[in-house]
């Protein structure tokens, strides 16, 4: 999807040592490399310890892109701190390593990358990762794998609602929700719909120095 504004600027990276990658097989870019043939080819080993000799709390370890909470949408600096701090998240919410999370959101921000992806290494859950939210196959994905936790932003658990009801709408493993934004009365239809799912409701800005988490429900 990113494609075309990579290649636009991808004289300039080139030019500053900045080496990019595509998530696939094959790079359909010259100067784009290929990761998943080095991830599969990669040993199952720790990595050896002076690949992270100099890194501290305050190294960065990447960069979130953010529409602009405080500002010009910018390129947000997650410092090392900053990323385990966000990763435990789920885990304060009560994550477990026996647990399946459920992410659809977009790996380019924070929710599904730093909590959803983060969180699982946190704890040491298995993550499962869609392509494209399909509210049509949201359930039937749940259940095929066997998910415990799922991900959301305040609209994708609405589409949810939106569907047309079904006899199994109830029928799956699903014990908590991880989000942000749900209106009040979509939280009512989906607990009366789907059954009871522990709704965990945060809020944070990755450019912030703050969140919030509605842990009474």
């Amino acid at each position: 999807e990113l494609r075309e504004a990579v290649e636009e600027v991808l004289p300039d990276l080139e030019r500053d040592g900045v080496r990019v990658f595509y998530l696939s097989s094959v790079s359909p870019t010259p100067g784009v490399e290929a990761l998943l043939p080095a991830i599969e080819a990669a040993p199952e080993e720790p990595l050896p310890a002076q690949h992270r000799a100099g890194v501290t709390a305050n190294s960065k370890a990447m960069y979130i892109y953010t529409s602009g909470t405080t500002g010009l949408p910018k390129a947000a600096v997650i410092t090392e701190m900053k990323l385990m701090m966000v990763a435990s998240l789920a885990r304060i919410c009560g994550l477990r390593p026996d647990d399946v999370v459920y992410t659809t959101l977009p790996l380019y921000h924070s929710a599904g990358l730093l909590v959803g992806v983060g969180g699982c290494l946190e704890v040491g859950a298995t993550c499962v990762l869609r392509a494209k939210f399909s509210a049509s196959q949201f359930w039937a994905d749940c259940r095929r794998y066997n998910v415990s936790v799922i991900q959301y932003v305040g609209e994708l658990m609405r589409y949810l609602c939106n569907t047309p009801k079904r006899t199994d709408d109830r029928e799956h493993g699903v014990r908590m929700a991880l989000g942000n934004g749900m209106r009040a009365e979509v939280w009512k239809e989906f607990l009366q719909r789907f059954g009871p799912v522990a709704v965990w409701e945060f809020y944070g800005a990755t450019e912030g120095n703050a969140g919030f988490i509605n842990y009474t429900g």
